[in-house]
């Protein structure tokens, strides 16, 4: 135990050399913590654990004068902001903090040296960028309404049912077909199930977006085209006598400077339902995330919608955060929502200030509730669809718990040509709005489908893990006029099959009036399948048709690389969250073995925190 906390201690002093002066204070805290933890290190959990310690420590002593235990609910990506909290007592004694606003003012000097430099313009932006860094849960306002499903402690959650799909036959069913899908809510909603020591309900378990919320090494293309694609095969680790197919798809990487101009319209939920410290509290940091990083040549709108819908800062140019900043923090929740005449709003606004050169997005920022209004699924994606035909784009981010939508915010993005996340930390504030700006706001490539064609010598049946809302049928592949996936700048998207080698022989149901043979350009080649994609150039009408054979190449499953490891232990994961029929040998205890073994390069984290919330649902689920 004492070389794992000397060396959190070095990260934490790494970050602040000041820090070494708290050392006495801080070791008890990292003994008690780390007691039981085999995995520990300076990921956001663990750091939010040694601030709640800190927390407990300063409300049950000495108060100090002007101090308020609160200013320790800060958050972040990296172990600074940690240090930040850990030094802000010692700050305020020594600029003799005396009151409030003192003590606000040295929090924001505090937060803005921790902050990275380069998401700044110029140092009098630092407080804006300090500020979204404030505290993730502020006290609840007392004299605003809330929704009777929110006062009654109602859960008025809503989940679409999951069908998982079965192996299919290559003889009756040679072609699989599907839309890409870079959303990551599934991930993060359940984190925030775990984390609150309960199982999310099978239908919150996307097992795609469980996958793909992880960043992986993958090449992107070296030709002018948008992406690139890389496979792996090897052994299914939940059984063996399978074989498991990564198939990996690379998004070419924009700087932020390189992007052409945002038309951003905040489009944010402002109703009854959204009084909570989960909600529009942490809405207004995260929008905060954004502002500190817009361009002169960007543009940003607000608009909210309560009982009606209505404008709060009308499209202004980057360089007015503070404008911007003021008018956000203005906003108080109540009300009812009318959710759908908030839409139409947000459209007209993105439109009166549309840039054909540009990126003109709406970002809708809600529970999902809506009862004002046109509310049906019906009606909103018949508004939706007509709306995106104009080249405006819809971002979806969810948040607070007991009333999530997330049927109907999947929903939106989807027909809005966007992307969905849930937020339920600063962290992944930070993670979806800044580390990832390029993906979630610019798109390089629209409706990108794939339709593999499997060898029916080497391959008997498939079963594509994950993505059952998002299968097409076959002759959608080739209909441009079929909606699917889209890919931002920088994005990636993996998918995983598990595959029942044929071991040479022809399979598949006898069919009465016709024979099905394979031909001689199955039998005598080496390749496993085909990976044919399609996509449209952003605003273009006509796809673009992509082939890329793959060898039957087979790695063994040990020798594989670290990050066709650590997908297959997330996919068997949500294999067993959901308590699949198709999860074979898999256990949490084979799923904690492959990911700390595969764990690799993790400098935000993201993986160590997997391997925590694995350990957790193994104990919820005894």
């Amino acid at each position: 135990m004492k070389d794992r906390i000397r060396t959190i201690l070095e990260e934490l002093y790494e970050a602040d050399p000041a820090l070494k002066d708290q050392e006495k204070r801080l070791i008890p805290l990292l003994e008690k913590l780390l007691k039981g933890r085999a995995d520990a290190s300076m990921d956001s959990r663990f750091r939010e654990d040694l601030r709640r310690e800190l927390l407990e420590k300063e409300e049950s002593g000495t108060p100090r004068s002007g101090f308020r235990p609160a200013l320790f609910l800060i958050s972040g990506a990296a172990a600074a902001l940690l240090a930040v909290a850990l030094t802000l007592p010692s700050l305020i004694d020594r600029f003799g903090g005396g009151s409030e606003e003192t003590a606000l003012e040295i929090r924001s000097m505090a937060m803005a040296k921790s902050a990275d430099a380069s998401l700044m313009e110029s140092p009098e932006e630092a407080p804006l960028f300090a500020m979204a860094m404030e505290s993730e849960a502020p006290p609840v306002p007392q004299s605003r309404s809330r929704d009777r499903s929110e006062t009654a402690g109602f859960n008025t959650e809503e989940y679409s049912r999951i069908y998982e799909k079965g192996f299919l036959s290559v003889m009756d069913n040679p072609l699989s077909t599907f839309s890409i899908d870079v959303d990551t809510a599934s991930y993060a909603n359940v984190r925030r199930f775990l984390n609150s020591g309960t199982l999310p309900p099978p239908d919150a378990v996307r097992i795609e977006e469980l996958i793909n919320y992880f960043p992986y090494h993958m090449e992107g293309p070296k030709d002018n085209g948008p992406f690139a694609v890389q496979t792996v095969l090897s052994q299914s680790p939940w059984n063996r006598d399978n074989l498991l197919l990564k198939i990996g798809i690379q998004g070419r990487k924009i700087s932020f400077e390189e992007l052409p101009p945002n038309n951003l319209v905040f489009l944010l939920d402002v109703s009854g339902s959204m009084d909570d410290p989960g909600k529009l509290p942490l809405l207004k940091n995260a929008m905060k995330m954004i502002i500190a990083n817009m361009r002169r040549e960007d543009s940003i709108a607000i608009c909210v919608y309560a009982g009606a819908a209505g404008t709060v800062i009308a499209p202004t140019g980057g360089v007015n955060k503070k404008a911007i900043a003021e008018a956000l923090e203005q906003l108080e929740a109540g009300g009812s929502t009318a959710g759908a005449e908030g839409i139409e709003l947000a459209y007209e606004l993105a439109q009166k200030n549309f840039d054909s050169r540009g990126n003109n997005r709406i970002i809708l920022a809600t529970d999902g509730d809506f009862n004002v209004g046109p509310s049906s699924e019906g009606e909103l994606v018949r508004m939706i669809e007509e709306k995106r035909m104009s080249g405006i784009y819809l971002t979806v981010l969810g948040f607070g718990s007991g009333n999530i939508k997330d049927s109907k915010m999947e929903m939106l993005a989807d027909k809005g040509k966007g992307n969905y996340a849930y937020i339920d930390t600063l962290m992944e504030a930070r993670k979806v709005l800044v580390e990832q700006m390029g993906g979630t706001f610019f798109t390089i490539a629209e409706d990108v489908k794939l339709q593999l064609e499997f060898n029916p010598v080497l391959i008997d049946s498939y079963r594509l893990i994950g993505y059952e809302n998002r299968m097409l049928a076959r002759e959608d592949f080739d209909d441009d006029q079929k909606d699917a996936g889209e890919l931002g700048a920088g994005h990636s998207v993996t998918a995983l099959y598990e595959l029942i080698p044929a071991g040479g022989r022809e399979s598949g149901t006898a069919l009465k009036y016709q024979n099905t043979t394979v031909n001689a350009q199955a039998l005598g080649s080496g390749e496993i399948l085909t990976i044919k994609m399609r996509y449209k150039q952003p605003g273009a009408e006509q796809s673009i048709l992509l082939e890329q054979p793959v060898e039957n190449r087979l790695m063994d499953f040990d020798s594989a690389d670290d990050d066709f490891r650590f997908a297959s232990a997330v996919a068997m994961w949500g294999l067993l969250l959901r308590d699949s029929d198709y999860r074979g040998g898999a256990s949490f205890d084979k799923v904690l073995e492959i990911a700390r073994n595969a764990r690799g390069d993790d400098p935000e984290g993201y993986r160590n925190e997997f391997i925590r919330l694995v350990s957790l649902s193994r104990e919820l689920a005894e």
